[in-house]
C-alpha cells in the first residue's frame, strides 16, 4: 500500500459512514448539517487533512475559519497533528483575523497604510463620544454604546453610512446616522478600523478590485468555515466573493444552534445554502456521541417545533439515560433553593462538587 493511502486509511478509521462522506467529498460546495455533539470538529480537520494527501490542495491553499481564536488554536492543534509542520502554511483563523490579514497587504487601495490600527469596543466607543460631543448629542439620551450597537448592526449588513441615512425613520435613527457619518471620517483620518470594519473592508476591497477578487480567489483552492449558522451578511458575502471561481466552499453548521441573531447572525445564510450553491452536497451528521438517548428524544421534540429548519434526528448508542426532572416552581428564590438542595443531597449522598453544572439563561440570574 502507498503512503499516501495508508495516511487516507488512517484519516477514515473511526468515522462513522457520514462523517467518512464529509472528509471525502470531492470539490464544489458542501453543507455539513452537523447536530451537537456529532464530531464536526473531527470531520473538518480531517477533511482538510484528506485534501492535501490527496493534492487537491496544497497547505497554503487551505482557508479554513472559526469564530473564536480558541477555536482556531485547537484546529491548527489538530491539523498539524495529521500534517505535521506543512500546517503551519494554512490559514486557520477568525474571520476577523483573516480578513485583517488581507487588509494589512490591501489596505492602501482604500486610502489606509497598512500600519492602519484595529479600534477595539472601548476605542470605538471612545471615539463615538467625540462625535455624538461634536454634534451637540445629549450622552444621557443617546449613550456611545447605544449608537455604536445601530452602526455595528449596519456594518454587519454592509450599510454604509449613506446606506444606512436612506433607512432612517426615528429621531434616533436621524442622530446614529450623523454619527455614523462623522465615525467613519474620524475613523479614517486616525487611519483606524473598528472591529466591523475588518469584515466591510475586506468585502469592499474585493468588490471593489477584481484583480484582488481573482488572486485571493485562486490562491484558496478549498475553503472550510465552522459554525456556518452564525454567520452574517458581511461574512456571508466575504465567501460569496473568495468563492466566485471555484465554489469549493465546505461549511459546517446546526440551524438548532443558532443563538447570535441579536448580534446580527443570519439563519438564512444556512437555510438557504442550497439556492445559493445549486450543486451542493448535503450530509448530516446526526450520531451523537456526548448524550443519552433520553436527551436527545426531549431535544428532537423541542427542535421539531422550529418554524423554518433543516431537519435531522439525532441518535446515539450511548444507551437511554437517566429520565429528565423537570420541576416548576413559584418564583426565582424558589428556584434557588431547589437548586442548593439538590446539591446539598447530592454531596450527602457521597457525590462532588465538581461533578455539578448549573446553567442559566442570563448573569443576572
Amino acid at each position: 500500500m502507498a503512503a499516501t493511502d495508508q495516511h487516507i486509511e488512517q484519516l477514515l478509521e473511526g468515522l462513522n459512514p457520514p462523517q467518512r462522506e464529509a472528509v471525502t467529498h470531492g470539490d464544489g460546495p458542501l453543507l455539513i448539517l452537523a447536530g451537537a455533539g456529532s464530531g464536526k470538529t473531527r470531520v473538518l480537520t480531517h477533511r482538510i487533512a484528506f485534501l492535501n494527501h490527496t493534492n487537491r490542495a496544497r497547505a497554503n491553499e487551505i482557508l479554513a475559519i472559526t469564530f473564536t481564536n480558541k477555536a482556531a488554536q485547537e484546529m491548527r492543534d489538530r491539523v498539524e497533528g495529521l500534517l505535521g509542520r506543512r500546517a503551519r502554511a494554512m490559514w486557520v483563523m477568525t474571520f476577523h483575523a483573516a480578513c485583517a490579514r488581507m487588509l494589512r497587504a490591501e489596505a492602501p487601495r482604500l486610502g489606509y497604510t497598512k500600519q492602519f490600527t484595529i479600534y477595539d469596543q472601548s476605542d470605538a466607543r471612545r471615539l463615538l463620544k467625540r462625535c455624538l460631543d461634536d454634534l451637540g448629542v445629549d450622552p444621557k439620551r443617546f449613550t456611545p454604546g447605544a449608537v455604536h450597537n445601530q452602526i455595528s448592526d449596519a456594518k454587519n449588513k454592509l450599510r454604509d453610512a449613506e446606506a444606512y441615512k436612506q433607512l432612517m425613520g426615528s429621531y434616533f435613527e436621524q442622530t446614529v446616522a450623523e454619527a455614523y457619518e462623522l465615525y467613519e471620517r474620524e475613523l479614517l483620518r486616525n487611519n483606524a478600523m473598528d472591529f466591523d470594519d475588518l469584515l466591510v473592508r475586506a468585502v469592499n476591497v474585493l468588490e471593489l478590485f477584481p484583480e484582488v477578487r481573482d488572486r485571493y480567489g485562486s490562491a484558496f483552492r478549498h475553503i472550510l468555515v465552522d459554525e456556518y449558522q452564525d454567520t452574517n451578511h458581511a461574512q456571508f458575502r466575504w465567501l460569496e466573493l473568495l468563492t466566485t471561481q471555484h465554489q469549493n466552499l465546505a461549511v459546517v453548521g446546526d440551524d438548532a444552534q443558532s443563538v447570535y441573531s441579536f448580534r446580527g447572525a443570519d439563519i438564512q445564510n444556512i437555510l438557504s445554502f442550497e439556492e445559493k450553491y445549486r450543486d451542493a452536497a448535503v450530509i448530516k451528521l446526526e450520531q451523537n456521541y456526548r448524550s443519552s438517548q433520553t436527551i436527545l428524544d426531549a431535544a428532537n421534540s423541542l427542535i421539531s417545533h422550529n418554524r423554518a429548519q433543516k431537519p435531522k434526528h439525532l441518535w446515539t448508542d450511548n444507551g437511554a439515560g437517566d429520565p429528565i426532572k423537570v420541576r416548576e416552581l413559584d418564583d426565582e428564590h424558589a428556584e434557588a433553593r431547589y437548586v442548593v438542595g439538590e446539591v446539598d443531597k447530592h454531596v450527602d449522598e457521597g457525590g462532588s462538587l465538581s461533578e455539578i453544572a448549573i446553567f442559566y439563561r442570563t448573569n443576572a440570574m
